[in-house]
């Protein structure tokens, strides 16, 4: 009899995706520093607006329902570049219109409104790092830059007035972001009195345009001025609840649903997506290029039979979304194997799909020669594990986010794939699996190198410090058990009456910690070899459970390749020697543990650099 996961492959990865995001959540929020309650109370009502949607919305209604307001508050989630090329097709879009469109941007401040106008002047490179040196971008803003460029460039080509609303109000540590608001709002209201025909457009932090947040205020301020009411429209982007039912409804193309008469939301990433862009935003790594997909945000001919375009052109953009990452992935191919000097003509021949792809499990389900059931379900522990991998049956490319340095990496296993043929589906030892994965991890991680040169990974002496410090902390429980001192709730509570996830992510830290230890044992093994000559077996190395297998291989696997790439710089290791072993048998008996000895032999005495755990 079918299980669940077969007779439906596509909820069950959802399933599974959404305990991923749940677990990034509580990932991110803890690096955070507690909010304060009024910031708390911002968030709660914000998730209130966005429980449910009323119905599938279109493009053309959204841009309809903004020309005929008066203002429009668009919400940004600031890493993630999706929600600024919102703005920019709004703004092509009504800037057509017969009226004045003002842009509040909250990247700006409001006392920096001066720079902000020379610099609309004056748009050329030497402008722009005056502008972003007068402004302090690092310090008061500081996300990906270039989105932001093409709202101004935008506003500047269509002759959209752009105004600064941000503020940094003192003396309001427990109130800082009403009283941001209260300041917005008379920024808003100024510019009606200014021009009362205006379309005012306000770009602020998704938690500022809530209903009763931004907009509410703005409503009591034009009616205490005495002003006309004024009509506005709520833009939401990428709300996660609206966004599972959407998926649970088979429905995850949709583009746009109104929330309300006045509220719409827009989604153009999942919300994996949406908290990897804050993750590679705090760990400043590059991530591929958001596609450009070619549909645009036409002005409505007519305003009066305006409707919701359920098909609207979502099939289309999903399509051009997906051509447009497997050529960048292509590239990335090419790039690695050119550097290398290998000419093959099937570099073009993976599948690629990534953690906003639904149907990924029905995919490797029903392919020819369909994966096992076993094999799902290490597909799916993988997915849960979040990290991006290769999976030769089938020549899939699964990118759990959209970094550069990971898709470099996936990219790497694939060409090795086609270079040396390798025979994935051949039961190998222990011993053999064993440096058969050093050695496919150390090329990955090479092929990265090539793309990312700063990319660093965990060497010998963070393997050290995780230990040292795990030591301490034990000490330092034995010590307080026996002066009788109250336990510490994160020492003593930890597995109690926490959810299944917090117990994973407990249990992967034990996992880091065997896995550390084990690493520094193999590492004196390698030493005791360079100076005996005679290796003397990994010993428990090979004995232990998969997921120590796996990452125990991973960080041995990125400790080589990263020596690899530096050995190359430094002219120790000839490139013809790497793409060598891009074709050899690793996966034979005593190949790859040869080869691996050599390679140890060959980088003893090259540096990886200053341990990661020392610059922290």
């Amino acid at each position: 009899m079918a299980s669940e996961a077969q007779r439906d492959p596509r909820r069950d990865l959802l399933a599974i995706q959404r305990r991923l995001f749940r677990r990034l959540k509580r990932e991110i929020d803890a690096t955070i520093a507690e909010n304060p309650a009024n910031v708390q109370i911002y968030q709660e009502e914000y998730e209130r607006d966005l429980r449910r949607y009323q119905r599938v919305s279109s493009k053309a209604e959204l841009v309809g329902a903004c020309a005929q307001a008066d203002i429009v508050y668009l919400g940004d989630y600031h890493t993630l570049p999706q929600a600024q090329k919102t703005l920019v097709k709004l703004l092509l879009a009504l800037s057509r219109l017969d009226r004045e469109v003002v842009l509040g941007m909250e990247m700006v401040h409001i006392k920096d409104q001066p720079h902000l106008d020379r610099y609309l002047t004056d748009m050329s490179p030497d402008g722009e790092t005056e502008f972003l040196r007068a402004i302090d971008y690092r310090s008061t803003w500081d996300f990906h830059w270039p989105p932001y460029r093409e709202v101004f460039e935008v506003a500047q080509r269509r002759g959209v007035r752009v105004v600064g609303i941000n503020s940094d109000p003192s003396g309001h540590s427990q109130d800082h972001l009403l009283e941001r608001d209260f300041q917005t709002s008379e920024i808003v209201v100024n510019e009606i009195k200014r021009n009362p025909k205006a379309l005012i457009v306000i770009f602020d932090g998704d938690l500022h345009v809530a209903r009763d947040h931004l907009p509410l205020l703005v409503d009591n301020l034009i009616q205490r001025e005495g002003l006309r009411p004024r009509k506005h429209v709520i833009v939401h982007q990428n709300a996660e609840d609206i966004w599972w039912q959407l998926a649970r409804e088979r429905r995850e193309g949709v583009n746009i649903v109104s929330l309300a008469d006045d509220a719409f939301c827009v989604f153009n990433a999942s919300p994996i997506e949406k908290l990897h862009s804050y993750l590679s935003w705090v760990s400043e790594q590059d991530v591929l290029e958001v596609p450009l997909v070619t549909s645009t945000w036409e002005f409505p001919d007519d305003l009066d039979g305006l409707g919701a375009d359920e098909d609207d052109d979502e099939s289309d953009r999903d399509e051009e979304r997906a051509v447009e990452y497997t050529d960048q992935v292509h590239r990335l191919v090419t790039t690695v194997a050119r550097f290398l000097g290998i000419e093959r003509d099937d570099l073009s021949n993976f599948h690629l799909f990534t953690v906003n792809d639904l149907d990924f499990l029905n995919f490797v389900g029903d392919e020819d020669g369909a994966f096992t059931e076993r094999e799902l379900e290490d597909i799916k522990r993988q997915i849960l594990s979040n990290e991006s991998y290769f999976i030769p049956k089938g020549d899939v490319i699964y990118l759990a986010d959209f970094s550069v340095v990971n898709a470099a990496e996936e990219s790497t296993h694939f060409l090795h794939h086609r270079c040396s043929e390798y025979e994935w589906d051949k039961p190998r030892s222990l011993a053999v699996d064993f440096y058969f994965r050093i050695l496919t991890e150390a090329l990955g991680f090479f092929g990265s190198k090539v793309v990312v040169p700063t990319r660093e990974c965990w060497r010998e002496r963070d393997c050290e410090l995780y230990v040292e410090r795990h030591r301490a902390k034990e000490r330092e429980r034995r010590r307080k058990r026996e002066e009788g001192a109250e336990p510490d709730p994160k020492d003593t509570a930890i597995l109690e009456a926490v959810p299944e996830e917090r117990i994973q992510i407990l249990h992967n830290q034990r996992v880091t910690l065997r896995t550390s230890r084990l690493v520094l044992h193999h590492k004196k093994l390698e030493r005791r070899y360079l100076e005996e000559g005679e290796w003397p077996g990994a010993g428990r190395c090979l004995t232990q459970p998969t997921e120590v297998h796996l990452l125990l291989t991973h960080m041995l696997g990125h400790m080589l390749g990263d020596k690899l790439y530096a050995g190359m710089l430094r002219g120790d290791i000839p490139k013809d020697l790497v793409r060598q072993l891009f074709y050899e048998p690793l996966e034979r008996p005593g190949v790859g543990l040869a080869r691996y000895l050599e390679l140890v032999a060959k980088t003893r005495d090259v540096p990886h650099g200053l341990p990661r755990g020392e610059r922290l």
